[in-house]
């Protein structure tokens, strides 16, 4: 192992004497989610429906996300995230079903699935910097992969509805930390049409509670608990598009600043 540090030393070093990077933050968390709601419509003739027709209430569902965090001095911070979200669901439908036109009648065992992707940029100017707390705001700009189909179990019938689309957000975040580098953080984006686009309503949220523990003396990896509230939809009168979720999320993560962990190892003789 001494030959790759020792590369690693000789390459680094110089790097990070002129890198403008004061940290690179990589996280990531995992934990169930829940649906709380979901309902949907699609198509000039289509059903309103909910998730429970679908039989989306009746479990927890694996989720993950993966995000990177580059800080440009104290001030400025640029943000990727990836957080997929992908459930199918298997339901006997208990009335008819018109999606896109295609009508599933009453007493199909039908199979669903649910695709909503988000590919998230996002820019933070850090409004206040002090020892303990920081206040950070910016916005946010996702690509959204989406789809939704149903399927019937027999091969009968199938419809779909799938969009990839940009949607833009406001975005904040908070964080305080004690002493002993336990910290608390409140982070959030969000936005709304307001009725504002003529056919189109919409809006989206995502905000997230979180307590972090340090597993490092210089607090440069930390694992946490998450609790994160995600939702949003639109109303889309042009395409004949009406969908509305909320979902809730209990998550525990890790992350740890890149460039404190090869500053640390480089250091070493």
């Amino acid at each position: 192992m001494k030959i790759p540090l020792l590369a690693l030393t000789l390459v680094a070093t110089p790097a990070l004497a002129q890198s403008p990077l004061s940290a690179l933050v990589a996280e990531y968390e995992t934990g169930p989610a829940a649906i709380f709601q979901n309902d949907g419509r699609y198509g000039p003739t289509g059903t309103d429906y909910e998730a429970s027709d679908l039989n989306q209430k009746s479990n927890l569902y694996r989720t993950q996300r993966i995000a990177l965090e580059a800080r440009l001095g104290e001030r400025h911070g640029l943000i990727l995230l990836w957080a997929p979200f992908d459930i199918t669901t298997r339901a006997t439908l208990s009335r008819d079903l018109d999606f896109r036109g295609t009508v599933f009648p009453a007493g199909s065992v039908v199979d669903s699935r649910y695709l909503f992707e988000g590919y998230r940029g996002s820019y933070l100017y850090r409004l206040i910097h002090r020892e303990r707390f920081s206040w950070d705001i910016g916005a946010s700009v996702q690509i959204r992969n989406a789809l939704v189909d149903l399927s019937a179990v027999d091969g009968s019938r199938y419809a779909k509805e799938s969009d990839i689309g940009v949607v833009g957000a406001l975005k904040t975040r908070l964080r305080y930390e004690l002493p002993s580098r336990v910290w608390a953080g409140l982070e959030a984006d969000a936005l709304s049409t307001f009725g504002l686009l003529g056919n189109t309503t919409g809006g989206i949220y995502d905000v997230a509670l979180t307590l972090g523990v340090p597993l490092s003396s210089k607090g440069d990896v930390s694992a946490y608990a998450r609790l994160r509230l995600l939702g949003g939809g639109a109303d889309v009168k042009r395409r004949d598009i009406y969908n509305w979720g909320n979902f809730g999320f209990a998550l525990v993560g890790v992350q740890a600043d890149l460039v404190s962990l090869v500053e640390r190892g480089t250091s070493k003789p």
